[in-house]
């Protein structure tokens, strides 16, 4: 009886979270480059569940155990998985046409590559600016980097070709680096529109002759679907009334077996 509350308590905390993550989704459905999240839950496997009526064998200090191995476990609950909250970064949001020559998106699964005080960083936010050094940076400040560096921009004429070339005043002055990823690829985000390695490591990048595009004066749109997101959060909300109606029903037995079991009559 107990363990019902437990496990109709899980429930409770499971849809919280996803409540959470679908809100955080929805609240940046017109933040650039955002890749939404999704929750994700295991089972706890906390009860074995062996077979019924199956011959009994004798063990040597003890009565007696089961002839056949336990078939497999059940779950008490759920629970939010280690890797907890992933990005799906494989689907791609929509292209705006900005007309901004320092707008950037990518069309592929590449992202630029960011150098943070906390290390080598990825995004798919290309709203970028000149800072006073010169150099192109994101909104937040961090320079983006190419394959010589940091880049630094002298000049007023600034052109970028679907290879990620960057030309100045018709000069050739770098390229961009741009990290691969695929859906096995472990990208966590940190805040600011940034991504990083799960691991700890760095992204394969780009090749020449590989299908990834950057587009000059575009920038990528979140990909939050309003109306699905809207859906699951339904969704959410009934599993938890479900959850809740668990735990009253649980309370309400458990007041009946406290209360009136084993009450005398005379």
């Amino acid at each position: 009886m107990i363990n019902g509350l437990y496990t109709a308590a899980s429930g409770l905390i499971a849809e919280t979270y996803r409540q959470d993550v679908i809100a955080n989704n929805l609240a940046n459905v017109n933040t650039t480059g955002y890749k939404k999240d999704k929750a994700l839950y295991i089972t706890f496997p906390t009860i074995l569940l062996y077979r019924l009526y199956d011959d009994k064998i004798k063990v040597p200090g003890a009565q007696e155990a089961d002839v056949l191995a336990p078939i497999g476990e059940m779950g008490r609950g759920v629970q939010l998985r280690y890797d907890g909250i992933q990005p799906a970064i494989t689907e791609e949001g929509s292209f705006i046409e900005t007309q901004n020559k320092l707008n950037f998106a990518i069309k592929g699964n590449g992202m630029f590559v960011i150098n943070t005080p906390y290390g080598i960083r990825y995004t798919r936010d290309g709203s970028f600016l000149i800072d006073n050094e010169n150099k192109l940076v994101t909104q937040s400040g961090y320079p983006v980097l190419g394959q010589r560096g940091e880049i630094t921009i002298e000049g007023t004429d600034i052109h970028v070709d679907e290879a990620g070339t960057i030309f100045v005043d018709g000069q050739e002055i770098d390229n961009f680096r741009i990290g691969l990823f695929d859906e096995q690829t472990k990208l966590r985000k940190q805040g600011e529109n940034l991504f990083y390695v799960l691991d700890g490591g760095l992204l394969p990048e780009n090749e020449e002759g590989s299908d990834i595009q950057v587009r000059q004066g575009y920038l990528e749109t979140s990909n939050v679907n309003v109306v699905k997101e809207m859906v699951d959060m339904i969704t959410a909300y009934r599993a938890y009334e479900a959850s809740q109606k668990a735990i009253q029903a649980q309370d309400q037995t458990l007041n009946r077996a406290v209360n009136d079991v084993g009450n005398v009559t005379i």
